[in-house]
């Protein structure tokens, strides 16, 4: 393996076996071939769409927080390039409406990400995104783009991108540049490839990795609202956009799964890492879940026994 910057290379060493240890991973609302047809597109194109393997009660009622939410919370456009200037975005959901805690660990969605980053992969954020008439079109960006990292590298960040009305070019659907993951550099707005618009029926989920470049579309409808729902992930390792520790109160935490709880970060990275004085991040919860010491748990004890 060549060394970085003509640094002399040293020899390689095994990864501990304790260190490759990751949760299991989900299992799948999709059928094996279809959920490695997807990573395998995810992995060449640098996105996949999931068509309809979302249930319409829970588009419906998804659509109807959201719409409860905008009207209690008096939402308007957060008027800048980013967030938009007609469109409605809705942050920090866990908080707001049980209904979303089914999102993040949905069967026929995480299993991909599981497998595009790690089973120990965090919940990155979550937003509402509600694109009026007479949007402009996102500039195009990378959603890793504060990542500093040497590009391309291996997915750090996955983003699913819940239709929770039917995408159409004219409505705003997301932009996409197919390939752009693999990219050496950032783009250039002046000067950008060819884009194609994500169009997919309502109760479909576009998966992209976090390096392909993308933008939210324009609206050119006269009275058509598109609403999706941004439900990202990041590597277990990585800092998640958004703070699921300190947004979203102890009392509705403790409602969560254990799989929500570790996507949010109440447990340990590989056994060792997000510890509070050598304990389990969930500790702070009071309610015995999801206990264990870092360095020392039975698990990691017996693959460094297999190890020595």
């Amino acid at each position: 393996m060549p060394s970085p910057r003509g640094q002399a290379s040293s020899p390689e060493r095994p990864v501990p076996r304790w260190l490759e240890w990751s949760p299991p991973l989900t299992e799948t609302a999709v059928d094996a071939p279809a959920l490695e047809r997807a990573l395998a597109q995810l992995r060449e194109q640098g996105f996949t769409i999931l068509e309809r393997v979302i249930e319409p009660t829970l588009v419906d009622a998804l659509v109807g927080a959201i719409r409860r939410i905008e009207r209690e919370s008096g939402a308007a456009p957060r008027g800048n390039p980013a967030e938009g200037y007609a469109t409605l975005r809705t942050y920090n959901l866990l908080a707001k409406d049980a209904v979303f805690q089914a999102m993040p660990v949905h069967d026929a969605v995480l299993p991909l990400v599981e497998r595009a980053l790690d089973p120990g992969c965090l919940l990155s954020g979550m937003t509402a995104i509600d694109i009026g008439p007479g949007e402009k079109p996102q500039p195009i960006h990378p959603d890793d783009l504060v990542m500093t990292v040497p590009r391309p590298h291996p997915p750090l960040m996955c983003t699913s991108l819940w239709a929770l009305t039917d995408f159409t070019e004219a409505n705003g659907a997301t932009r996409l540049i197919p390939g752009s993951h693999r990219e050496t550099g950032l783009p250039d707005q002046g000067s950008l490839p060819a884009s194609i618009p994500a169009e997919m029926p309502a109760g479909s989920v576009l998966v992209i990795d976090g390096s392909l470049w993308h933008g939210g579309g324009g609206n050119s409808t006269v009275d058509t609202w598109r609403i999706g729902v941004n439900v990202q992930y990041c590597a277990g390792f990585c800092r998640p956009q958004q703070n699921q520790y300190l947004g979203v109160p102890r009392e509705i935490t403790r409602t969560f799964s254990d799989r929500l709880l570790e996507l949010c970060g109440y447990s340990l990275y590989k056994g060792i890492m997000g510890h509070i004085d050598g304990e389990s991040p969930a500790i702070v919860l009071g309610d015995g879940r999801l206990s264990e010491r870092a360095y020392a748990s039975p698990r990691m004890r017996a693959l460094a026994e297999r190890e020595s």
